[in-house]
């Protein structure tokens, strides 16, 4: 081998110049690998001697491995020895342990004294006939996806496993097959199903390969009991509740009670009742004088005298009482009805009578003079 002397410097300032023992000069670029031979950093110049060698850095190396990856997988693909690949693999497997036992401990359910989903596993799997020394754990990460939990284990000669997507932040899990899923699900189902189903699901053992059938696969309690043939008889609530909505809204008739009489009132005013409808004092529609039988005007004594006291009118018989309870509430006048004054009765005193107040109209006894007649002394 030739030894080769430095001269210097190139121009560029990106190389140096090196000549041989025949005077031959080299240009040899600064790169990092010079550096880290002049500094004598021995670490330094394995790595880059490494990353020379290799098609695949260290950081593509551990995201492989990350990933999923074993060291012979990632170095097959790779084309590079198997002992780079577990130069790198050592920090990253490291974290994937930690992330699926951060998972085994991680709690199914949001009450305090839910079961870990490691112990869940193991007794369900206990249930099966798994050995627990056949039951391995690990997780991996593709790129930014979240971690992805898997539990390996054996039933009878048959490798199996079971995958949750895990929340390291939030310690959440989500089952991702059915294996899992009865695994780890400890609720019911929303939908309302027959209690017998959840007693089958307990008694028999769960097989993945049972459930991707087309079929439903059915227990033995379902293959033993027939189909009812009768239909469920109605119940009579719900036809009481359609009867009610139908008559919502529907405003019934109040049938009126034909026995009932109506109000006559109380007391002594029922006997002075002249007629439904007619009030007390009203004026007749129209004066009718031709059809009247006998009017009789009535007169009050004129002021008391010193020789005639006062009431000296005599009594009105029951006759004459009749005759004035069948005439009219107000009294004719006299001028109005001239006949009246004609038939008047003899019998009547012709006293002189009292200044009218008002014109035209007679004087009208008091109630009290009518019906129980002329004071006497």
């Amino acid at each position: 081998m030739d030894e080769l002397e430095l001269v210097g410097l190139h121009d560029d300032g990106e190389h140096v110049v090196l000549t041989g023992p025949d005077g031959e000069r080299f240009k040899l670029r600064i790169d990092e690998t010079l550096r880290a031979a002049v500094r004598r950093d021995r670490p330094r110049l394995e790595l880059l001697r490494a990353e020379g060698g290799t098609a695949l850095p260290p950081r593509e190396i551990q995201a492989r491995i990350r990933a999923g990856g074993t060291a012979e997988e990632v170095a097959e693909s790779g084309g590079i020895a198997v002992e780079l690949v577990r130069r790198y693999e050592g920090p990253v497997l490291a974290e994937r342990e930690f992330v699926a036992g951060q998972a085994r401990a991680s709690r199914v359910g949001r009450e305090k004294d839910s079961p870990q989903l490691g112990e869940l596993v193991l007794d369900r799997l206990a249930a099966r006939g798994v050995d627990p020394d056949t039951v391995s754990w690990d997780s991996y990460r593709a790129g930014s996806d979240p971690w992805t939990v898997v539990v390996h284990f054996v039933v009878g000669s048959e490798e199996r496993q079971a995958r949750w997507a895990f929340d390291h932040a939030a310690r959440s899990l989500d089952a991702l097959e059915d294996e899992a899923r009865w695994l780890s699900e400890t609720q019911l189902a929303d939908e309302p199903i027959p209690r017998r189903h959840l007693a089958a699901v307990r008694d028999v053992v769960f097989d993945v390969r049972a459930g991707e059938l087309d079929g439903p696969v059915l227990t033995p309690h379902e293959l033993d009991e027939p189909e009812p043939d009768e239909e469920p008889q109605e119940d009579p609530t719900h036809a009481l509740l359609d009867e009610l909505n139908g008559k919502r809204g529907v405003r019934q008739e109040i049938e009126l009670d034909p026995a009932e009489e109506e109000f006559e009132g109380f007391g002594p005013q029922h006997a002075f009742d002249f007629g439904e409808g007619q009030l007390f004092g009203a004026h007749p529609a129209h004066s009718d004088p031709e059809s009247a039988t006998d009017a009789r005007v009535l007169t009050l004594p004129s002021a008391a005298s010193p020789e005639q006291p006062a009431y000296t009118q005599p009594a009105l018989d029951e006759a004459a009482l009749d005759e004035i309870e069948d005439e009219p509430a107000d009294d004719v006048p006299a001028d109005e009805d001239p006949a009246a004054q004609d038939d008047a009765s003899p019998e009547a005193a012709p006293e002189t009578q009292r200044p009218r107040s008002r014109k035209g109209r007679a004087s009208v006894p008091s109630w009290d003079e009518i019906v129980f007649g002329a004071r006497r002394d």
